[in-house]
């Protein structure tokens, strides 16, 4: 009787706890795609760093934090020529497939994009 309700429980128990994991993972990487392009758009919003220095930064902030294959974009395409008041957007895309641990339980499909801006001092 036992082994029955095992083989019943089972796989619900191990495809909670994998989902769970799975979810985790995706709350993780979306809090640092947030934290990096918040950090960038800081960088940008100083006056003084170009498109290429917010860029590199946000690609080391990315690799620290183990986000693989993201894309940085930044808009406008020159911080340096925008006058002050200007609003500075850093936008982070992350693929779900790139960077999901287990890819078991949620679909690994399409990307995840968010941004930040700051207005040039």
């Amino acid at each position: 009787m036992a082994t029955v309700e095992l083989a019943i429980i089972l796989p619900i128990l191990l495809m909670l706890v994998f989902g769970t994991i799975e979810i985790c993972q995706r709350i993780f990487l979306r809090q640092s795609a947030v934290i990096v392009a918040y950090e960038g758009a800081r960088l940008a919003a100083r006056g003084s760093s170009t498109n290429a220095e917010v860029v590199a930064r946000c690609q080391q902030l990315l690799i620290s934090r183990r986000v693989r294959n993201a894309i940085v974009t930044t808009q406008p395409s020159n911080f340096l020529q925008s006058p002050t008041g200007t609003e500075l957007r850093v936008i982070i895309t992350v693929p779900w497939a790139d960077n999901s641990p287990t890819k078991v339980v949620v679909a690994d499909q399409g990307t995840m994009a968010v941004s930040a801006f700051m207005l040039r001092e």
